[in-house]
C-alpha cells in the first residue's frame, strides 16, 4: 500500500485532476440525471386483480370469484401475501411478492393463473390483471364553479388528457368526477300496459341501435365498404328506436313507454371546493421524476387555461409538491450550510488553516462523486437523500482530521514536503482504511430492510456508503497530495491575530491532553472495574428507561402535513339526508375554525375541499404555509375535531394531519373462515380492550352492512314455468338495471341500461306491483311465487391468504401503547385462544411491519457486526482486539436515549437507524486508539504505559471528529421546519451517540484494554504456574 500512496503524494496532477473530473461529474449528474422528488418512491412487487360483477353481493362475489381466485394464485412462487375484498358489484385482489421475487415472472406468473380460471359468473365482467405502478401525486387541481356535473365532467376529462400530454407527466387521475350513462327508464304500469318486458326493450334496442361492417365490393372502378351506421347516440336518436308495429300500421317507439337520460350516473357521490361543485385532478408520475420542471410545466399550461375558460368556471392550484419539495430542500441545504460552516471554523480553529481548508475541500469531492453516481444505484434526490448527505458531513471529515493530523504530527517531527506526507498517511492508512470499512459496513443493511420502510432507508444507505467510500479514495489519496507543502512552523514574521488565537488552541488542547486527561487516564485505569461497572450499569439504565417508557415511542413517525383530513364512516342503510346533515356539520366546524382565526386577525385554511361518497363523508382543509399559520397543525386538528362534536351514528371518524398514513395505536388481526366464529371473538376482544384507560375510537372492518332480502321460491311456482333464475334476473333487471350497449365517447364507455324509473327503483312498495314474465307471456305477482325475508348484510368482506380476516383498531391517548399491546398479548391472549381456538391470532398491519423491521435489523446487523469484527480481525491479526472493539458499540445506545430525553424525542425506527450509525463512529474511533496502542507497544512500552501515550496521542484527532459530527448536525437538530421533525430523531441518535462515543474510546476502551489484558494472565497463572507480569512488551490480545 505505501507505493500507491507514495505514487500519489508525487504526482500532484493525478490528484488535481482526479478531484475535477469527480466533481465536474457531479456537477453533470445534478443537473441532467439525478431524479428529483420529495420522497423516495415505493417500489414493491403488487399485482393488482379488479373484476366487476354488477348487481351482486359481497358474499357472492366472495364464494364464486375470491375463492376461486385464491385457489388459483396458491401455485404461484414467491407469494408474499394475498389480500381479498368482496364489495358491493366488485372484487379485487392484492398479490404482493417478495422482496426479491423477478417482477416481471411474478407478473407473468399472476396473469396467467387468474387468465385459467374458467368458472366464473357468466354476467360478470372479465378480471383486470395489472401490475401495480407505484406513482408519486405531485399536483391535485380542482376545477369548479357555477355548471351542471356533466359540463364540468366533459371540461374535466378534457383538461385531463390535455395535461397527461404535457412532457415528463405520465398519469392524471379525475376525483369526484362521474362516469355518463343512457338510462332507459320504464314503469311497471306501462310495461303492463304495452304488454312489454326488460328482454322486449332490450333486444330491440340490440336490433336497430348497431354499426357494423358487412363486407366489400371490388370492381374494376375500385372497392365499396359495405356498412351499417345505426347506432344511437343521442337522446332521440334511442327514443326513436321501434319496439313493435302492429298490424295496422301502428308504430310503438320507445320513447312513447320509456323516459330516456343521458347525464351522468346516478350516484350519492359529490365533490365541493370551497363551496362549488368540482371535479379534482391529480397529477401524478411513475418513471423518470422532476418534479422541478413538471411542476413549471403544469403551471404554464393551467396559467394558459384560465385564459379560455368561461367566468363561471375556475381551475384552483390547491396542491403542489414542488412547493414542499423546495421548502424542504431549503430546510435540509440551509442545515447542511450550516453544519459546513461550523465544521469549518472548528477545523480552522483545531488545525492549521491549509489541513482545515483541505479537509473542508475533499467533503465537496466526495458529495460531488456520490452525486455522480446515485442515477447508477437508482436513488433520487429527495429529503432522505438529502438528509443522508447532511448526516454524513462530519463522519466523512473524519478519516480526512486523522490523515491530516498525522501528517502535521510528521511535519512537527522534522520530515517536510513528500516525505512528510508518505509517513503520516502510512502510519494512519489501516486504522482508517478499516474503520471507513466498517462504517460502510454497519450502514450497508439498511438498504435491504423490509417494507413499506425499505425505499426510506435505502436512500440513506446508499448515500452513506458513496460518500464515505470516495471520501476514503479523497483522504488517502488526494489530500497527502495537498499537504505535502504543510509547514510546521508560521512563516510570517509577526503572526496574525487568528494565528495567535490558533496557536492558544491548539496549545490548550494539547494541555488537556497531556495532563489533564493524561493525569486521569492513570486515575481511570486504577480503578478500572468500577469504571466498567458503572458504564454497563448506564447501559442498563438507558435499556431500563426505554423498556418503561420513559422515552415516548412510534415505529413510524408521524410527518406534518399542509392539511388537515376528516373522514367519516357512516352505517351501510344510511340516507342521503342524513349523510349531508353529517357533512353540514363538518363544515359548520371547520367555518367556526376558520371565523375564530381570522378574529384574532391570524390565518390558517387557505382551501377547504369536501366529497361525499356513499355513506362516506370526506373533507380537506389545506392550511397556509407552516410560518403564516396561526397554530400548529396538530392544534388545529385538536380544535376542529372538538368544533364538529359528536357524530353519534358514525362507524368510524378518522382524523389525520401527517403526510405519511395515519396508522391506528392499536391494531390486531384475527382470521378464520367460521364467520360466526370470528365474530364472536372479535367482540370479545374489542370488549376487552374498552377496559384501558385512554383507549378510543374502537372499531372493527367486519362492519354491517344493508340489510339483504332474501327471496325464496314458494311452493307451486315451479309448476307456472318460474324458476329462481327468472325471478333473480328480473329484479336485477329492474332495480340494478339491464346493460344493452356501451358507446365509445372522447370522455369514455358509456353503458345504456334498461331499467326503472328512479322513483320505483327507492321504494320497497315497489315490489308489491311487480311482475315476473314467463317465458308463455304471462305476467305474475312477483309476491305470489316468491317469499321474502330480511336479514343483516355486509358491505365488505376481507380476506388474507386464503381465510376470512377481521381487524380491531384503536387510538390510545397515553403514551405507553407498547405496553398496552404487551399486556394485551402476554396475559389476555392466551386465555382469549382457548375460548376461540378456531380463531388466529395476529398483529395489525403497522405491527406486523415493525415486527419485521426488528428482525430483520437484528439479523442484518449482527451480520454486519460478524463481517466487521472478521475486517478488524484481520487487520490487527488477532482474535481478541476487535472482540475488545466491538464490546464498545452497545454503549452508543447511551448517549441515544440521553439526547431522546433531553429533547423529548420521540424513539422511531429513524432512532435505530441513527444508533447503528453511531455505532460505525465508536469502531471507527476505537480501531484509531487500538492500532495507536499496538504501534507503542510494539517499539518496547508496557500496555498501561502504551494505552496512557495513545490516549494523549490520539486525543485529538478522536475529540475533534466526534466534534465535527456534532456540530455538524447541531442545525438540522435545532431546524423549526415542522416538516422535516420526524427525521429528528435519527439525528439525535447519532449526535448524542457520536458524543459519547469521545468518553467511550477515551475513558472506557482503555479500561477495558487493561483489563482483558489482566484477566488474561490471570488464566494464564491458572493454568499454569507462570505468572507473566502486566508490563511485558510480549503479551499480546
Amino acid at each position: 500500500m505505501t507505493s500507491v500512496l507514495r505514487w500519489w503524494v508525487k504526482n500532484p496532477i493525478a490528484a488535481n485532476l482526479s478531484m475535477v473530473a469527480l466533481v465536474v461529474a457531479g456537477l453533470l449528474s445534478y443537473f441532467f440525471a439525478v431524479e428529483k422528488e420529495p420522497f423516495p418512491m415505493v417500489k414493491q412487487p403488487i399485482m393488482d386483480i379488479r373484476m366487476s360483477w354488477p348487481g351482486a353481493g359481497p358474499k357472492d362475489i366472495e364464494e364464486q370469484i375470491l375463492i376461486r381466485f385464491e385457489q388459483a394464485l396458491k401455485s404461484v412462487e414467491d407469494v408474499k401475501s394475498i389480500t381479498s375484498v368482496a364489495r358491493e358489484g366488485s372484487a379485487s385482489v392484492r398479490v404482493e411478492g417478495k422482496e426479491s421475487v423477478d417482477k416481471r415472472q411474478f407478473a407473468d406468473s399472476v396473469r396467467e393463473k387468474i387468465n385459467a380460471v374458467n368458472s366464473l359468473p357468466g354476467d360478470a365482467d372479465r378480471p383486470r390483471v395489472s401490475e401495480r405502478v407505484n406513482r408519486q401525486e405531485m399536483m391535485r387541481i380542482a376545477l369548479h364553479g357555477n355548471a351542471d356535473r356533466q359540463t364540468l365532467n366533459r371540461l374535466a376529462v378534457q383538461i385531463q388528457n390535455e395535461i397527461a400530454a404535457l412532457p415528463l407527466i405520465s398519469t392524471v387521475r379525475l376525483e369526484g368526477a362521474n362516469k355518463e350513462e343512457v338510462s332507459i327508464e320504464i314503469s311497471e304500469q306501462k310495461m303492463r300496459l304495452y304488454n312489454l318486458s326488460f328482454d322486449d326493450i332490450a333486444t330491440a334496442i340490440r336490433n336497430s341501435s348497431l354499426n357494423s361492417s358487412s363486407g366489400m365490393i371490388r370492381d374494376d372502378a375500385g372497392s365499396l365498404q359495405l356498412t351499417i351506421r345505426s347506432r344511437a347516440e343521442h337522446q332521440q336518436q334511442f327514443e326513436d328506436i321501434v319496439l313493435r308495429r302492429s298490424a295496422n300500421g301502428a308504430t310503438l317507439y320507445l320513447g312513447d313507454v320509456a323516459d330516456v337520460k343521458y347525464d351522468v350516473q346516478e350516484a350519492r357521490n359529490r365533490s365541493v371546493f370551497d363551496g362549488e361543485q368540482a371535479v379534482l385532478i391529480e397529477v401524478m408520475n411513475a418513471d423518470y421524476m422532476n418534479i422541478v420542471k413538471m411542476s413549471a410545466s403544469v403551471e404554464e399550461y393551467l396559467a394558459e387555461k384560465r385564459r379560455q375558460l368561461p367566468p363561471t368556471l375556475k381551475l384552483t392550484l390547491w396542491e403542489n409538491w414542488n412547493d414542499s419539495y423546495q421548502s424542504r430542500l431549503s430546510t435540509i441545504l440551509n442545515s447542511a450550510t450550516s453544519g459546513l460552516i461550523l465544521v469549518f471554523i472548528l477545523l480552522m480553529l483545531f488545525l492549521q488553516r491549509t489541513v482545515a481548508l483541505w479537509v473542508s475541500v475533499g467533503i465537496g469531492v466526495a458529495f460531488a462523486a456520490s452525486f455522480a453516481l446515485l442515477p447508477s444505484v437508482d436513488v433520487s434526490l429527495n429529503m432522505l437523500s438529502l438528509f443522508a448527505f447532511l448526516m454524513v458531513i462530519g463522519i466523512v471529515v473524519d478519516d480526512a482530521i486523522v490523515i491530516g493530523e498525522s501528517i502535521h504530527l510528521a511535519n512537527e517531527s522534522g520530515l517536510e514536503g513528500d516525505e512528510a506526507a508518505i509517513k503520516g498517511v502510512s502510519e494512519v492508512a489501516k486504522p482508517v482504511l478499516f474503520g471507513v470499512l466498517t462504517t460502510m459496513v454497519v450502514f450497508a443493511p439498511m438498504a435491504f430492510l423490509p417494507g413499506s420502510t425499505a425505499e426510506y432507508t435505502r436512500s440513506i444507505s446508499l448515500v452513506v456508503v458513496l460518500a464515505l467510500a470516495f471520501s476514503l479514495f479523497e483522504a488517502l489519496l488526494i489530500l497527502p497530495s495537498h499537504l505535502r507543502h504543510l509547514k510546521s512552523k508560521p512563516t510570517a514574521a509577526q503572526p496574525s491575530v487568528f494565528s495567535r488565537l490558533q496557536m492558544r488552541i491548539a496549545n490548550g488542547m494539547q494541555y488537556v491532553a497531556n495532563f489533564v486527561y493524561g493525569r486521569f487516564i492513570v486515575w481511570l485505569l486504577a480503578h478500572k472495574y468500577g469504571v466498567i461497572t458503572a458504564f454497563i450499569g448506564m447501559l442498563l439504565i438507558s435499556m431500563s428507561l426505554l423498556n418503561n417508557n420513559y422515552v415516548q415511542q412510534s415505529f413510524m413517525p408521524q410527518i406534518s402535513g399542509d392539511k388537515i383530513r376528516l373522514m367519516v364512516t357512516l352505517p351501510a342503510n344510511t340516507s342521503y339526508e342524513r349523510t349531508e346533515q353529517v357533512l353540514q356539520q363538518i363544515n359548520r366546524g371547520s367555518e367556526q375554525l376558520i371565523d375564530e382565526v381570522e378574529a384574532s386577525g391570524g390565518e390558517l385554511v387557505e382551501h377547504v375541499y369536501n366529497q361525499v361518497w356513499g355513506t362516506r363523508v370526506m373533507s380537506e382543509l389545506k392550511l397556509v404555509g407552516a410560518e403564516q399559520r396561526a397554530m400548529t397543525i396538530e392544534q388545529a386538528s385538536d380544535t376542529l375535531q372538538a368544533l364538529i362534536g359528536d357524530i353519534p351514528d358514525a362507524e368510524e371518524i378518522e382524523f389525520r394531519s401527517s403526510m405519511n398514513t395515519s396508522s391506528p395505536k392499536i391494531s390486531f388481526r384475527i382470521r378464520s373462515n367460521d364467520t360466526d366464529a370470528l365474530r364472536l371473538a372479535l367482540d370479545d376482544l374489542k370488549h376487552h380492550l374498552t377496559k384501558y384507560q385512554g383507549i378510543n375510537l374502537v372499531r372493527d372492518s367486519m362492519d354491517k352492512g344493508s340489510t339483504e332480502m332474501v327471496f325464496a321460491l314458494k311452493p307451486g311456482a315451479e309448476q307456472l314455468g318460474i324458476t329462481l333464475r327468472d325471478v333473480s334476473k328480473q329484479v336485477k333487471q329492474a332495480y340494478f338495471g339491464q346493460e344493452v350497449d356501451r358507446l365509445a365517447t372522447w370522455t369514455g364507455d358509456v353503458r345504456v341500461k334498461v331499467r326503472y324509473s328512479k322513483q320505483e327503483r327507492e321504494s320497497i312498495d315497489t315490489l308489491q306491483h311487480m311482475r315476473i314474465r314467463t317465458k308463455d307471456g304471462r305476467e305474475i305477482p312477483l309476491l305470489s311465487v316468491v317469499d321474502v325475508s330480511e336479514r343483516p348484510g355486509v358491505q365488505r368482506i376481507y380476506r388474507r391468504d386464503g381465510e376470512k380476516v377481521a381487524t380491531l383498531r384503536a387510538e390510545y391517548g397515553g403514551t405507553d401503547q407498547y405496553s398496552v399491546n404487551r399486556d394485551i398479548r402476554d396475559n389476555f391472549i392466551p386465555e382469549w385462544q382457548k375460548r376461540h381456538p378456531e380463531v388466529k391470532f395476529g398483529s395489525g398491519d403497522r405491527g406486523q411491519e415493525r415486527d419485521d423491521f426488528i428482525a430483520t435489523v437484528m439479523r442484518l446487523e449482527g451480520l454486519a457486526l460478524l463481517v466487521s469484527y472478521m475486517l478488524m480481525a484481520i487487520a490487527f491479526r488477532s482474535y481478541m482486539q476487535p472482540l475488545l472493539i466491538l464490546s464498545a458499540v452497545p454503549f452508543a445506545f447511551m448517549g441515544a436515549i440521553a439526547g431522546h430525553l433531553l429533547h423529548g424525542t420521540v424513539y422511531s425506527m429513524f432512532s435505530m437507524l441513527g444508533i447503528l450509525a453511531a455505532a460505525g463512529v465508536v469502531i471507527n474511533d476505537n480501531l484509531v486508539l487500538v492500532d495507536a496502542i499496538n504501534r507503542l507497544r510494539a517499539k518496547g512500552q508496557s500496555a498501561v504505559d502504551a494505552v496512557i501515550a495513545a490516549g494523549k496521542l490520539r486525543f485529538r484527532p478522536i475529540v475533534l471528529t466526534s466534534l465535527t459530527t456534532f456540530i455538524g448536525l447541531l442545525p438540522m437538530m435545532w431546524a423549526n421546519s415542522v416538516q422535516a421533525k420526524f427525521l429528528v430523531p435519527m439525528v439525535v441518535s447519532l449526535a448524542y451517540g457520536v458524543l459519547l462515543a469521545t468518553v467511550i474510546t477515551l475513558v472506557f476502551v482503555p479500561c477495558l484494554y487493561v483489563a482483558s489484558l489482566e484477566v488474561r494472565d490471570l488464566w494464564r497463572q491458572f493454568q499454569a504456574s507462570d505468572y507473566y507480569p502486566l508490563g511485558n512488551k510480549s503479551n499480546d490480545l
